[in-house]
């Protein structure tokens, strides 16, 4: 039983003592019969009033609830929207969370900013992450594939110089001799790359170069010639799976590639491409530590013969290593630090070794990549030659859009 007011408490105390005062004639009863009436109705306009705070209290607390159950229902729309896939019905995922507000008929009212603007962000696309540059330099580096259906163009331009300084046989004057020859070569070269988003965790590439290339022959102080030579270079067409991905952040992607081969002029050193196409499988794994994803890649090239001048050539096998890392400075801006290293088995000429005809190239790379808008993203990259065989330096400008 709930306790009584103080002022009913108080009324039925001055009742009593009413009561229990003797009485000793006739004319000081009808007061006293009046004075109890008076009480009594006190008492119950008392007893009312309470009735009618409690209820007051009860509809306010009614009311807070059925607040409380409509700010509910307003955030399970918006968690229902975030995980909605496309083409389902924006209503459909809506009914479980708008079943509370009918339920305690709660008259609809406008939604403050705050929640207005929460709900434009619970209709963006599901692949939100993907537009971070942390993921956009992971899909470039291969470590990740597009969503099914997504396009990604890339224009790429790089410009890479070697130099190289050594003895060799030249023929100077019509006499041949031993001199120190100085070979510089500038290559410059566009290309357009394409990556389609397939099905079943895949991803379609397509890469088509063009190269312009120009080298300048000094030997024994004397100028001997310069060559140049441009063309469409090595188009490659290449499909990356990926395996697994653990929700701890590890995958293992693997990749096909077909390299095809450019044309050359046998009389010239200079070329816009390779003269002998490849195919080229590989394995990529990578490893997410926020805001750090590790990648490591292991490939191997087959080198395909042909015969040029009646003479057939195997340009050898080659076999890659890469690894580096992908920080996220920002959710618009990555820094990429990498290493390349592969190794190229000696050439055959008619199925004899061509002793010395191998090479060993090594690089350390790194790079930038911007967000300019969610579907443009903006890349620069620098390299530095660790080997003789390697370009002393190159550095590269890529604008990947998607559409």
């Amino acid at each position: 039983m709930e306790p009584l007011s103080p002022a009913i408490s108080r009324t039925l105390v001055l009742f009593a003592l009413l009561l229990a005062t003797p009485v000793a004639d006739a004319e000081r009863r009808v007061p006293q019969r009046q004075m109890q009436w008076q009480m009594q109705r006190q008492i119950q306009q008392a007893m009312q009033a309470e009735g009618d705070s409690k209820a007051q209290l009860f509809a306010a607390l009614q009311a807070q609830v059925a607040e409380l159950q409509r700010r509910l229902a307003i955030l399970e729309q918006s968690a229902s929207q975030r995980t909605t896939r496309p083409g389902e019905s924006a209503i459909a995922s809506a009914g479980p969370a708008a079943a509370p507000s009918a339920a305690v008929n709660a008259p609809p009212r406008r939604l403050p900013p705050e929640s207005a603007t929460s709900s434009a962000a619970a209709a963006e696309p599901a692949n939100e992450d993907l537009s971070r540059a942390l993921e956009r330099a992971l899909v470039r580096e291969g470590g990740l594939v597009l969503p099914p259906g997504v396009v990604e163009l890339e224009p790429r331009y790089r410009y890479q110089h070697r130099s190289t300084n050594r003895l060799e046989l030249v023929s100077i004057a019509g006499q041949p001799q031993v001199a120190q020859v100085d070979r510089k070569l500038d290559a410059s070269q566009l290309s357009l790359g394409l990556r389609l988003g397939l099905p079943w965790s895949s991803q379609l590439e397509l890469l088509l170069p063009y190269a312009s290339n120009r080298q300048r022959t000094v030997a024994a102080g004397s100028f001997l010639s310069v060559e140049s030579a441009s063309g469409f270079g090595n188009t490659e067409i290449g499909l990356t799976k990926q395996l697994f991905t653990e929700p701890g952040g590890f995958g293992l992607l693997a990749s096909l590639r077909w390299v095809g081969q450019a044309d050359a002029n046998p009389d010239s050193t200079v070329a816009a491409g390779s003269s002998f196409g490849s195919v080229q499988g590989g394995l990529l794994f990578v490893t997410r530590r926020d805001p750090v994803v590790y990648f490591g890649a292991l490939s191997h090239s087959l080198g395909q013969r042909r015969r040029i001048a009646g003479a057939l050539i195997d340009p050898g096998n080659a076999t890659g290593l890469r690894a580096g890392a992908i920080v996220a400075l920002s959710p618009d801006t990555s820094l990429r630090l990498g290493f390349e290293f592969s190794r190229t088995a000696d050439a055959r000429l008619d199925s004899v070794v061509v002793a010395g005809s191998g090479k060993v190239q090594g690089e350390f790379s790194t790079g930038f990549s911007f967000v300019l808008t969610p579907r443009v993203l903006l890349g620069m990259e620098a390299g530095l030659g660790l080997t003789p065989n390697s370009p002393n330096f190159r550095v590269g400008l890529s604008l990947p859009f998607r559409f």
